[in-house]
């Protein structure tokens, strides 16, 4: 049976330093409401667990009063649920996304830095706010990071940092070169890292467009993560392509992207799952293995909705 809010609140561990974060998200019921619908009482240690390990990380990267961080992260929350929510009816009238100007994208967002604080605190929030990211989250560990090789490791679009965090715990010979446009990014990835205790000989976090850093001569590379960038980019096939070139025949990939779901910042429209299938298989990538999350919203949308993950490898007839 799905978990009510009440049940959570009678579970919350006395004096736990998150469980002013969880009673400030049950006020936001109707936030929270599909992440509860998704859990039962079993799942519940594994949860706080990890809200735990990212309400820690949060409020150490801005060590300020801890009810106003409460309050700001909330508020990024917020945002994203509330821009999503206006912008996916806007597409399920239109099939269009609204943004295609990629110069206003990088000076209205991306360089803007009180946006992205919003932006970057609210987006780590959602994997414990949005069931979607929190199975997402759950199978990157299961599926992606328990497999071989390790060693040199690539992401492209860190972002908030959590899954490069989650890379370099994964595996001690992991070390991580990442590329980000956003240079409150790269602060924001560096700062996760660093409260974290991750060695920074381990790790080289800098802010670079990845279609013009990555045609310079860089080695192949172990492990490459591309998450929630394909959809912000003009020409992601070109992209993928860059990638590859920068892999083996043993080069582990890990990609996500979302078809027919709108953001202020994304660009690039997949229309169905095939699409993206296609575009990978097009760059020289097998699918060893997809995890499909369905949207599930009352809206007329005139194809399906998803967030897609993917385990991928370099296919033989590329090598």
């Amino acid at each position: 049976m799905p978990i009510l809010a009440n049940t959570i609140e009678r579970s919350l561990p006395a004096g736990a330093p998150w469980a002013p974060l969880m009673s400030a998200l049950l006020k936001n019921e109707w936030l929270l409401r599909p992440m509860l619908e998704s859990l039962d009482e079993a799942a519940l240690p594994a949860y706080f667990e990890n809200l735990a390990d990212i309400w820690r990380t949060l409020a150490a990267v801005r060590p300020i009063d801890q009810a106003a961080r409460i309050d700001e992260v909330i508020k990024g929350l917020q945002f994203h649920s509330m821009e999503f929510l206006k912008l996916q009816i806007q597409f399920a009238k239109t099939g269009k996304y609204k943004s295609s100007d990629t110069e206003r994208i990088h000076s209205e967002i991306y360089q803007a830095g009180s946006v992205m604080q919003r932006y970057l605190d609210g987006l780590l929030l959602t994997y414990v706010a949005w069931p979607n990211h929190y199975r997402l989250l759950n199978w990157y560990r299961d599926s992606y990071l328990a497999r071989g090789p390790y060693g040199r490791c690539l992401e492209i679009g860190p972002g908030h940092g959590w899954l490069a965090l989650e890379q370099l715990r994964a595996s001690a010979d992991n070390q991580l070169t990442a590329l980000d446009v956003s240079p409150h990014s790269v602060a924001y990835t560096r700062q996760v890292l660093t409260v974290n205790g991750i060695d920074p000989a381990r790790y080289d976090v800098r802010q670079a467009n990845a279609q013009r850093a990555l045609d310079t001569d860089i080695p192949c590379f172990s492990r490459i993560v591309i998450a929630e960038v394909l959809e912000h980019v003009e020409d992601p096939a070109g992209l993928m392509r860059l990638l590859v070139e920068r892999a083996d025949a043993a080069t582990l990939f890990f990609v996500t992207t979302v078809v027919n779901i709108e953001a202020p910042d994304h660009i690039y429209l997949f229309r169905s799952l095939e699409e993206v299938r296609t575009l990978l298989a097009g760059c020289g990538l097998d699918v060893l293995d997809e995890l499909d999350l369905p949207l599930r919203m009352n809206l007329a949308l005139k194809e399906p909705a998803y967030e897609v993950a993917l385990v991928c490898r370099r296919s033989p007839q590329r090598s």
